[in-house]
């Protein structure tokens, strides 16, 4: 174990480059005990022994115990879902709103399938009501409050005027690529679509786009006669 580094609570402040790393140590520490050992192992005592520090400067560096769970999530979430909206937000000009929506459903499945920590807390999220699982679900829902924006801006773009629900697109779309990268592990064809294979995965990328770029048929002008 690391030696313990004492920060009383009336010594001086730390540098600024000690505080970032201290920040540092009690982030990956945390995200360590997630990994081996599950959310019920989380808590400052636990935190403060496996990054070496005392459990004061957790209260000094992050307010208090939920303000480093935000942290937590944050990370988590920078793992992943922000991949996500880095894509939509940089879209090229002549991508269509199905291509994005086709490359953001890869983007979420190889996020799920390559990364053991966010499978665990997508479950553990299913199973568990505490202080950690319910910060990682804000932090999730804030990422994808912001796809869903800059996304409709696409949208919007390419077709003005035009009237679609892209928070339950969205909502749609995330949660069955996260129940499907799931269950692949245990069951690898769903409904006939191979769930371990890229072209299984093509071919819901492929329907998804399909959908969101077929144009609508213009309504009939009733004024005609």
């Amino acid at each position: 174990m690391t030696p313990r580094n004492e920060h009383g609570p009336d010594s001086g402040p730390p540098a600024r480059r000690d505080r970032q790393m201290t920040e540092r140590r009690l982030i990956e520490a945390t995200i360590q005990l997630i990994r081996e050992r599950g959310f019920d192992a989380v808590g400052i005592n636990a935190i403060a022994d496996t990054a070496g520090v005392s459990k004061v400067l957790i209260y000094r560096y992050f307010g208090d115990f939920s303000g480093l769970l935000r942290a937590v999530a944050d990370e988590i979430g920078v793992l992943g879902s922000n991949l996500a909206a880095g894509s939509i937000a940089s879209a090229s000009a002549d991508s269509t709103p199905g291509q994005v929506i086709a490359e953001t459903t890869h983007i979420l499945r190889s996020m799920v399938k390559d990364n053991e920590l966010i499978r665990n807390v997508l479950i553990w999220e299913l199973s568990q009501d505490n202080e950690l699982t319910k910060t990682l679900a804000e932090s999730r829902e804030h990422i994808g409050l912001e796809q869903t924006r800059q996304f409709t801006r696409l949208l919007e773009e390419h077709r003005p005027g035009e009237s679609l629900d892209t928070e339950a697109l969205f909502a749609l779309l995330t949660a069955g690529v996260f129940y499907l990268s799931l269950r692949a592990e245990h069951c690898p064809v769903f409904n006939g679509v191979d769930l371990q294979s890229d072209e299984g995965w093509n071919r819901i990328a492929g329907v998804v786009k399909d959908l969101l770029d077929r144009v609508p048929e213009p309504e009939p002008n009733e004024d005609k006669p």
